[in-house]
């Protein structure tokens, strides 16, 4: 969809479908998994770009470079969209269509530099230990009878 299009929509108080591979590509995480990445990746000092999260859906899309996405391919958890498919996004700074743009703005780059693809597959593995780790302990802990 040409940007200008995309625009109008949201001016006019709808969602608008941006298309997948012509100037980003999409990575869909759980919405536990995403937010355990944000906290790695904002631990670590890398840059967080622009993502969408959806309430009902309980998910995070991830906006990355074009070439990049197939590098979370194999990621569990992460679910990388081919090139051409859609998705229905908000206006910057609305809720609206159960989905919100997540603007972080550092340096004034928030929405013209993405998160790269490979400091997003460090920060998805080193979560998904993290909650493993955790899950494992809440479970160990729920048959204790000493707690």
């Amino acid at each position: 969809m040409d940007p200008r299009t995309a625009v109008r929509l949201w001016k006019s108080g709808r969602t608008a479908p941006l298309q997948i591979g012509c100037r980003w590509e999409l990575v869909r995480t759980d919405f536990t998994l995403g937010t355990a990445a944000v906290s790695q990746l904002k631990a670590g000092g890398a840059h967080i770009g622009p993502y969408l999260m959806g309430g009902a859906e309980r998910v995070i899309w991830w906006l990355l470079p074009l070439g990049t996405g197939k590098r979370l391919a194999a990621v569990p958890g992460a679910a990388v969209y081919p090139r051409g498919a859609e998705i229905f996004a908000p206006p910057p700074g609305r809720y609206l269509g159960d989905r919100v743009w997540v603007l972080p703005d550092q340096a004034g780059e928030w929405w013209n530099t993405l998160t790269s693809a490979d400091d997003l597959r460090a920060a998805l593995d080193a979560a998904a230990r993290r909650l493993a780790r955790r899950a494992a302990h809440e479970t160990g802990d729920a048959h204790n009878p000493s707690n």
